[in-house]
C-alpha cells in the first residue's frame, strides 16, 4: 500500500473510463498533477483536459517518468507499451479497485453494489447525503447532471458513498459500514464462470457490511445479521407504494410519507431511490430534509436521459446492456408515454455477455415496437465464433428489425416511425446520440 498523503503525480491508464476519471479527478483535487491515456477522445476526456489533466491518445511512454503512482483498470489490455515500460523501471502498477480500497480505508463507508440499479442509486444517495448532512465524498459510476462530475468530494468527508462494481470481484476489496444491494442477475460470466459463484461472491461483499440493505427479490439469498429489506411487497421494511405519473414526474409515498417526485422514469428508478432513501434515514436525515434532496435530484446521464422531447418524437439515451435493464427501459417509456409506439436502438456490448444472455436479450429486444442493431461493441474482448449481432437479430421475433453498421445509423433512425426512440448500450453508441438528435430535429413533421 502507497500513503495517499506522500503522492505528488498519479498516471492513470485508461483515464477516460467512469471509474478512473473518478480518480483523476479526486487526485487532482487533492493537489497532484494527474495524467494518463486512453484509446479515444469522448466528451469525459474532453472534461478532464479542461479541469487540468493531461490526457494522451497514442500508446507511448510519455508522462510515466515522474509518477508516483500508476493506476490502471483491467479494461486496457495487457501489451500496452505502458505496463512493460513501468515495469521495467521497478516500480508497480495498482487497479483502480485497490486505490478505492485504500481512499475508503480510513473512512466509513457505504457501498452500493447490484447488477442492475447501482450506478442510479449511487448517485441519488450521494445527493441526498451531499444535500442534507454535507460530509460526505462519492464515487459515482455515471455522471451527475446537477455536478457535471461523477465525483462528490468535501474537505473532510465522515463517508465516503461508492459504486461497489461486481466485474473483476472488485467490490470484495471494499469493507463497507453499509453495503446496500439493488439486485443480482447472471452478468460477468466470463469473471464468474457460473451464476452461483457470482452469488456467493455478492454473499462474500454482503458479509463484510455491518449493516445490510438490500431489494425484497433477493432477499432471502444473504443471511445477514443486520439486514434491513425494501420494496414495495410485505416483507419489506423500507416500503414504497402509491407510484403515479405527474406530468412527467414519478409521484410515491414511502412509510405512508407523500411528496416524493422523482424526475427519473420508471419504477425501477422509484425502488432505486427507496434503497437511497434507506441509507439517509439510518444516517439520522429526517423523511422532511429526504424529500426535498429527491425531489431536486436531476439525474444522471445516460440513464434514461430524455435527450429530446416534442410533441411528435422522443428519443432517450440510457445505459442499457443487459437484457433486464433493456426490459425496465422500455416498461418506463411505455408508463411514462402510454399508448405511444416505442422502438429500440442497442449496440450488444461484449461476445461472451451476447453470448450468455442471449435468450434474454431476445426476449427483452423482441418487446419493442421497432429494432436497429449495431455490431457487437468488443471493448476487451476478442470475436466468438457463432456470436453475432445478426444471429441475435434473426432470433428477434418482431417485424420491424435491421443490423446496420455506425456510418449508416442515423440515417437508421430517422427512418423509424415509433414516437419514442430508445438509444441503449454500453460501448460507444453515446457518440452518435447528439449527430441522431440533430438530424431528428430536422426532420419534417418533427415538432
Amino acid at each position: 500500500m502507497i500513503d495517499l498523503k506522500d503522492v505528488k503525480k498519479v498516471y492513470l491508464l485508461g483515464i477516460g473510463g467512469i471509474g478512473m476519471s473518478a480518480l483523476a479527478r479526486y487526485f487532482k483535487g487533492k493537489g497532484a498533477k494527474v495524467s494518463g491515456y486512453d484509446k479515444t477522445p469522448s466528451a469525459l476526456t474532453e472534461q478532464l483536459i479542461a479541469e487540468g489533466i493531461e490526457v494522451r491518445f497514442d500508446e507511448s511512454s510519455e508522462g510515466l517518468d515522474q509518477a508516483d503512482l500508476f493506476i490502471y483498470t483491467p479494461a486496457v489490455p495487457i501489451d500496452h507499451i505502458a505496463f512493460g515500460y513501468v515495469e521495467a523501471t521497478g516500480k508497480q502498477w495498482f487497479k483502480r479497485s485497490e486505490v478505492l480500497e485504500w481512499i475508503t480505508k480510513e473512512t466509513k463507508t457505504i457501498a452500493i453494489a447490484g447488477t442492475h440499479g447501482k450506478t442510479t442509486t449511487t448517485g441519488i444517495t450521494a445527493h441526498l447525503l451531499h444535500e442534507t448532512r454535507g460530509d460526505i465524498a462519492a464515487f459515482i459510476g455515471g455522471v451527475l447532471t446537477d455536478y457535471n462530475s461523477n465525483l462528490i468530494t468535501t474537505r473532510k468527508p465522515n463517508y465516503v458513498v461508492v459504486e461497489a462494481d461486481e466485474y473483476d470481484r472488485s467490490f470484495l476489496r471494499l469493507h463497507p459500514n453499509i453495503a446496500v444491494i439493488t439486485s443480482l442477475d447472471p452478468d460477468h460470466l466470463d469473471i464468474y464462470g457460473t451464476f452461483e459463484e457470482m452469488k456467493k461472491d455478492y454473499q462474500t461483499f454482503a458479509s463484510r457490511a455491518e449493516l445490510l440493505i438490500v431489494h425484497e427479490s433477493i432477499a432471502e439469498l444473504f443471511d445477514h445479521p443486520q439486514k434491513k429489506i425494501y420494496g414495495k411487497g410485505t416483507s419489506a421494511e423500507i416500503k414504497y407504494s402509491s407510484v403515479k405519473v405527474v406530468d412527467g414526474a414519478f409521484e410515491f409515498s414511502v412509510h405512508d410519507h407523500s411528496g416524493f417526485k422523482l424526475k427519473l422514469a420508471g419504477e425501477h428508478n422509484v425502488e432505486n431511490a427507496t434503497a437511497a432513501i434507506a441509507v439517509a434515514q439510518e444516517l439520522g436525515v429526517g423523511l422532511d430534509k429526504i424529500v426535498k434532496s429527491v425531489n431536486s435530484f436531476g439525474g444522471i446521464k445516460r440513464r434514461f436521459e430524455r435527450v429530446l422531447e416534442t410533441p411528435s418524437r422522443v428519443v432517450i439515451d440510457d445505459y442499457a446492456h443487459h437484457p433486464e435493464e433493456i426490459k425496465a427501459a422500455l416498461n418506463a417509456a411505455r408508463t411514462l408515454y402510454a399508448g405511444k409506439t416505442v422502438a429500440v436502438v442497442f449496440q450488444p456490448h461484449l461476445f461472451s455477455r451476447t453470448r450468455d444472455l442471449e435468450e434474454g436479450f431476445v426476449e427483452s429486444l423482441s418487446e419493442a415496437d421497432e429494432v436497429i442493431l449495431l455490431p457487437i461493441y468488443p471493448a476487451r474482448e476478442r470475436p466468438i465464433e457463432g456470436v453475432s449481432s445478426a444471429n441475435l437479430l434473426n432470433k428477434l421475433t418482431l417485424k420491424t428489425k435491421q443490423l446496420v453498421q455506425k456510418s449508416d445509423l442515423v440515417i437508421a433512425v430517422l427512418s423509424l416511425t415509433a414516437d419514442v426512440v430508445l438509444i441503449l448500450g454500453a460501448g460507444d453508441i453515446d457518440r452518435f446520440v447528439k449527430p441522431i438528435v440533430n438530424a431528428v430535429k430536422t426532420k419534417p413533421n418533427v415538432e
